[in-house]
């Protein structure tokens, strides 16, 4: 007789990375940084609006935009505006990234992270 194995999901739960806790950004980045995390496909892309992180995270979109903007700022996170077929702009396209990717200007500035890619 063959063992049968069952492909058991686990539901209502997502995963993140600790390295997001040693990061020096502002607690509301940290919690966008989480919903993004938690919206994200295999290949760790999401895209959810401004106005739905904010929601979800209980603060204003302005803030959602500034947590956004600091992520980015430290390599966490990169966007592309989506344009729909109408020509209006709609929610970005985020890939969240495990590990800050800098650039060499950003090196520069933030040589003191934790998980500094080498």
């Amino acid at each position: 007789m063959t063992d049968i194995i069952e492909k058991k999901e686990r539901r209502n739960w997502f995963y993140s990375y600790n390295m997001i806790w040693e990061q020096p950004i502002s607690e509301h980045a940290k919690l966008a940084y989480l919903y993004l995390c938690r919206c994200a496909d295999d290949n760790g892309q999401a895209f959810p609006s401004y106005a739905t992180i904010a929601q979800k995270c209980s603060f204003s979109r302005q803030t959602a935009v500034n947590a956004l903007s600091e992520l980015k700022d430290i390599g966490l996170l990169s966007y592309k505006r989506r344009i729909s077929s109408g020509k209006s702009l709609t929610s970005n396209l985020y890939t969240i990234f495990d590990t800050p990717v800098l650039n060499e200007a950003q090196d520069e500035h933030y040589s003191f992270l934790p998980n500094k890619p080498s």
